[in-house]
């Protein structure tokens, strides 16, 4: 089975704090995405720009700028994991730094299964 993982992080607050405090998570991330990608389970692994980058269309009203949904929890990264189940799902995805670092910026991953 393919699972969607989705990064969230409450972007207002992340971009407010010290660079040092971003620097020092963001420094602790990149050394636990060794171990995450090692698991051979990751199919696409990326982050997401800024929310105020992002475009919303819909059918028959076009364009608007900015996410989807007014939340204090922004989209930060995507990543697709192959598992045998939900249970094995969250183990791999329990190894990527959203759910290791940033608790006090609202890091958390959803992880959805996918349609065969």
């Amino acid at each position: 089975m393919k699972f969607l993982c989705l990064g969230y992080l409450n972007a207002d607050d992340f971009d407010s704090a010290p660079e040092a405090v971003k620097s020092e998570i963001l420094g602790n991330c990149m050394p636990q995405c060794i171990p995450f990608r090692a698991t051979g389970k990751v199919i696409v692994e990326e982050g997401v720009e800024h929310y105020s980058q992002s475009v919303v269309l819909r059918p028959q009203q076009g364009l608007s700028h900015g996410p989807l949904l007014s939340t204090k929890e922004q989209l930060g990264s995507v990543f697709i994991i192959e598992a045998d189940n939900m249970e094995k799902a969250i183990k791999v995805a329990s190894l990527h730094p959203a759910s290791m670092f940033g608790a006090e910026y609202g890091f958390a991953i959803e992880i959805r299964p996918l349609q065969d």
